[in-house]
């Protein structure tokens, strides 16, 4: 009896208490535990190692993300808006963008070069048109020197902002090196003529074979236009100290330089080659060369100073500077290779060129950092060939222009400030180019470059949540020397949808719904194009950047 009155005293107790809280039983929306909170997520978007390394500066992974959703126009637009070239870069650029790409840490890199040559080849053939960013007229006149790479990319980006722009070109045909020095089984001039007449459709004015210092003077071009970019790219070769010394009745072809043989070739000329030929030289002018001897019918050894790839004997600077990739192509097509060796003399059998006598390379470079091999003495080799071929370097030709460089309101670009001599370093030049000279005519400061978002490597991302695909490549012709044919074909419609899908958007949100999923206090907020986080109930634990598959969300501290 006792215990069921003092039961009944305490529930009447209890009844009579104040609440603790003012909420109802149920609710925690009065919790506001972001207060609680030392540090918060961030949505930032990086900037993939791709596009960091890109010499153009292609926002990479914005066109493979519109690629991957089978957008493939506007791919196109997004990856012309730097790079106006994209078929035949696809098919020349020895794609530096690749070498960072995370998802080799995964399992092997997008091909990125092959989905930009795709989407070139289908702007060609759908006939796509690139579009003007300012519908205004700017007054102001622009004269370019040079439509090689650099002067029509710097041309592409001024005529779509409304300036007026004419390119001189000394050459009967646009194009510079891309068109003069590089074999058609590497880019065929079709494709290379179908993508310089689209950037012409803008309204560029074109004047062939007008060099300046003749048909124009430096003079003129001053007067008649407010700024003048130099494009002239290096289409003369580099002196060397071996010379044919051609005495009455001896050969006047024992000795080329690469330029001069590619040049000859893209021509049309005939060529007359001996069975053996020497090219001495360790660059991709180098190697195009070799790979054009081999398709002649001719045998081809080439000479270089410099280590195999892989090498990195005693510094990097040592190693063969040609791509690996066009080397591993040479060695397919039986081009021999000597390394680490240079030439000691030209070889004479009375009036005919017999040979070269090599020696083997002890030093590279000089303690200045100059190319200037020393030999080992009794090293020395004998190597048979009719011809040599010397692919040691190509300089501009400033004659005609020799007082321009120095003047005001002129800017030089392309291989003529270039050490790496690649096309796609020449179209970032000339789009670099054409944003100073757009500012300055505008009286603004310059912007270079507007990508300056931190790095992702693969160690801010979780690459366990992608799953492993193969890379596609294009199909390898097995007729390869048989005249002058492309070699690599293009990726299959099939592939390419897989490939663009490859791409891990690194650093930048695809909407995977893993913050969202994984977030404990529904702090994460699903809207259209994105999410957005409630910082009144998030505390920062961070489950969501470490569940972010590409490393989009940064945790800050709170201010």
């Amino acid at each position: 009896m006792a215990a069921v009155v003092m039961f009944l005293l305490l529930l009447q107790e209890e009844q009579n208490m104040a609440p603790k809280l003012e909420i109802e039983p149920g609710s925690s929306t009065a919790y506001h535990t972001g207060d609680w909170a030392t540090q918060q997520p961030l949505y930032q978007n990086k900037w993939p190692p791709c596009s960091q390394t890109c010499p153009a500066s292609e926002d990479i992974q914005g066109w493979l993300a519109l690629a991957s959703e089978q957008q493939w126009q506007a791919a196109w637009h997004k990856l012309a808006e730097r790079n106006p070239f994209p078929a035949t870069m696809g098919r020349i650029c020895y794609h530096a963008c690749e070498s960072p790409c995370n998802r080799k840490h995964l399992d092997s890199a997008v091909n990125i070069h092959a989905m930009e040559r795709y989407l070139g080849d289908m702007a060609i053939a759908q006939g796509w048109c690139h579009e003007a960013i300012s519908d205004n007229a700017q007054s102001q006149r622009v004269a370019i020197v040079g439509a090689g790479p650099a002067g029509l990319s710097c041309a592409f980006q001024l005529v779509r902002r409304g300036y007026h722009v004419t390119i001189f070109d000394a050459q009967a045909k646009p194009g510079g090196t891309l068109r003069s020095a590089i074999p058609d089984y590497r880019l065929p001039k079709s494709v290379l003529a179908s993508e310089i007449e689209v950037i012409l459709a803008l309204g560029i004015e074109l004047r062939l074979n007008t060099r300046v210092g003749k048909e124009i003077s430096e003079g003129e071009l001053r007067d008649q236009f407010d700024a003048l970019f130099l494009a002239i790219g290096t289409q003369q070769a580099r002196p060397h100290s071996y010379n044919d010394r051609p005495e009455k009745g001896g050969s006047h072809h024992s000795i080329m330089s690469g330029i001069e043989f590619l040049q000859s070739l893209n021509r049309g000329e005939q060529m007359r080659l001996p069975k053996q030929v020497a090219v001495v030289g360790g660059g991709n002018t180098a190697v195009d060369v070799a790979r054009c001897v081999r398709r002649l019918g001719a045998e081809v050894t080439v000479i270089c100073a410099q280590d195999p790839h892989g090498t990195h004997h005693r510094d990097l600077a040592t190693e063969m500077p040609a791509s690996l990739t066009e080397v591993v192509e040479a060695e397919a097509e039986e081009v021999q290779l000597i390394y680490r060796a240079g030439v000691r003399r030209l070889v004479r059998s009375g009036e005919h060129l017999s040979g070269i006598e090599i020696a083997r390379v002890d030093q590279v470079h000089d303690r200045h950092g100059n190319f200037n091999p020393k030999y080992f003495d009794g090293t020395e080799e004998f190597i048979p060939a009719g011809l040599v071929i010397f692919a040691i370097g190509q300089e501009a030709d400033w004659h005609g222009l020799e007082t321009l460089p120095e003047a005001d309101g002129v800017w030089l670009g392309g291989d003529t400030v270039s050490k790496s001599k690649l096309a796609a370093v020449a179209v970032g030049s000339g789009y670099q180019a054409a944003m100073s000279i757009a500012s300055s005519l505008k009286g603004e400061s310059s912007v270079f470059n507007d990508h300056k978002k931190s790095k992702i490597t693969f160690r801010e991302m979780q690459l366990h949540y992608y799953p492993k695909q193969p890379r596609h490549e294009g199909e390898t012709s097995e007729q390869r020397l048989d005249g002058f044919k492309e070699v690599v074909k293009g990726l299959s419609d099939n592939a390419a949808e897989q490939e663009a899908k490859r791409c891990l958007s690194c650093g930048v949100c695809f909407e995977c719904d893993n913050c969202w999923h994984f977030c404990p206090d529904a702090a994460v907020i699903k809207k259209e194009g994105g999410y957005q986080i409630d910082y009144d109930y998030c505390k920062g634990c961070g489950i969501c950047a470490e569940e972010c598959p590409c490393g989009h969300i940064d945790m800050a501290a709170v201010t």
